[in-house]
């Protein structure tokens, strides 16, 4: 038993119907980024923390301002909740902080919750995932052509069981799963899942600053790339793709 508790220091049960985000750290650190965009780009005030004797002792410092790294933001001009963790879930809170989760959006009166985060099948560059409790919301993605549906596989941790807690509540619980590196930070991917999110919810978010640390990271990764194939081999005069090309 992990003990997973939620701490408010606002009273959100007069907001109606709203969207709960889950931006949980993953492939590419996915979910935390993209939900951290959204904070910022909407100006998202705090809202609570979450806790357990589990998480890592630490603190996320924003705008100089340390915080809990575990927390929750709202926007009752949106209509939108977000819980967003920074540090990585201890498997042993997984299921309990799942429970809190769902727990919470039933007593604010959530309409649904989509949780947010990054996936490697080593395919299509670029490409986006959903996964639903909703038929219809995957139906739909699929008909706009925004999201491809997953027909067989597996997701774990905290998504995982909030999804199947949704198909057996009848409970809209979503995810949106955009295609990541495994290796390292990725805010290209967190942008793209932004932008689908937008494309279902109807919900506008700038994804502006993420895109340009996608297009500077890029420009590092190549850099770094060229550096290292000079430093091997020396200059070379060979046409050709690599794999950043």
């Amino acid at each position: 038993m992990s003990n997973v508790e939620i701490h408010m220091k606002v009273n959100l049960k007069k907001m109606k119907g709203p969207t709960i985000i889950v931006g949980l750290p993953g492939t590419g650190l996915v979910g935390s980024v993209a939900a951290s965009q959204i904070v910022e780009a909407l100006h998202m005030d705090f809202g609570g923390y979450i806790s357990s004797p589990d998480f890592a002792p630490l603190a996320a410092i924003h705008d100089y301002k340390p915080m809990p790294a575990a927390r929750i933001h709202y926007s009752m001009k949106k209509n939108l909740i977000v819980i967003i963790s920074e540090m990585t879930i201890p498997v042993s809170s997984s299921s309990d902080l799942a429970d809190k989760i769902f727990d919470f959006s039933k007593n604010v009166g959530a309409s649904s919750i989509i949780s947010l985060g990054g996936i490697s099948l080593n395919e299509e560059k670029g490409e986006v995932y959903i996964v639903s409790s909703d038929e219809k919301i995957v139906r739909d993605a699929a008909k706009r052509k925004i999201a491809k549906p997953i027909k067989e596989g597996a997701t774990t941790g905290v998504t995982g069981i909030l999804l199947t807690k949704g198909t057996l509540e009848n409970f809209p619980i979503s995810t949106i799963l955009a295609e990541s590196s495994e290796e390292y930070l990725d805010p290209k991917a967190a942008a793209t899942v932004i932008r689908v999110f937008s494309k279902i919810t109807g919900v506008v978010i700038s994804t502006t600053r993420l895109d340009k640390e996608a297009s500077q990271f890029s420009e590092d990764i190549k850099e770094s790339v060229r550096k290292a194939k000079i430093s091997k081999k020396g200059p070379s005069t060979e046409e050709g793709g690599t794999m950043y090309g």
